[in-house]
């Protein structure tokens, strides 16, 4: 353990020699600067999770309910890769950058300002698992810390019910078809009692990975499933 004043020393000599650069104007100091972050809609992107139609409340529509094993589908912004949010989840994921776990704190905290309640029916998060070879190639589960962001700031526990059994493709490589099949039965079954569940992760795109996550949860007992991710596709 250092000392607060060493832990200071290390802080400094990081910003000298790795110096952040905002991911939108490129002024040094933070990963989104605040004159950028103000720009920034974090008012929340709600669509059905099966066909993707905005309705305001991100919950599956009626056509769609019998193809869905997620209730509701949310996210804070909308993702492109080469938006702030994309740029900032890229540089978590694949840079190792997890001192850009602030930027998303306050992306989260506009998130709820905006979205105030929205997740009062919430017993507990649930992050979307990494299996264990490509936990140990990235060195951390990106959904797991802002899981744990999400959960400080709304009160919530944040319990890793599922495991990811079978080592899949990256997602982001596959087509629609391909998602599903490549996360199909990849995670274990459990015994969960819960009314509804937040299911976090970084991306939803086509919705493959947490509708089978989505599955496992209610197979085993959960009754409400819903999705939540930093960015939208």
């Amino acid at each position: 353990m250092f000392s607060p004043s060493g832990q200071k020393i290390i802080e400094v000599a990081k910003d000298c020699l790795f110096p952040i650069f905002c991911l939108d104007c490129g002024k040094e100091g933070e990963w989104i600067c605040p004159d950028c972050f103000g720009k920034m809609d974090l008012r929340g992107v709600f669509c059905c999770p099966v066909c993707h139609r905005p309705n305001g409340s991100g919950t599956c529509c009626a056509i769609c309910q019998p193809q869905s094993c997620l209730d509701k589908a949310m996210a804070i912004a909308v993702y492109q890769e080469e938006n702030s949010v994309g740029r900032l989840i890229k540089a978590l994921k694949y840079n190792y950058a997890e001192d850009a776990l602030a930027a998303f704190a306050k992306m989260i905290d506009g998130f709820l300002i905006h979205q105030l309640g929205v997740l009062s029916e919430v017993d507990l998060i649930v992050p979307v698992p990494l299996h264990r070879r490509r936990l140990v190639e990235r060195g951390f589960n990106q959904a797991r810390l802002l899981a744990d962001i999400l959960g400080q700031k709304i009160g919530r526990p944040v319990v890793e019910w599922l495991q990811r059994e079978r080592y899949t493709m990256q997602q982001a490589k596959l087509s629609r078809e391909e998602r599903r099949a490549n996360v199909h039965q990849a995670f274990a079954n459990g015994d969960f009692k819960a009314d509804a569940v937040l299911l976090a992760d970084d991306v939803f795109t086509t919705g493959a990975t947490m509708q089978e996550c989505a599955r496992v949860l209610k197979s085993s007992g959960v009754k409400k499933v819903i999705g939540f991710s930093v960015a939208r596709g």
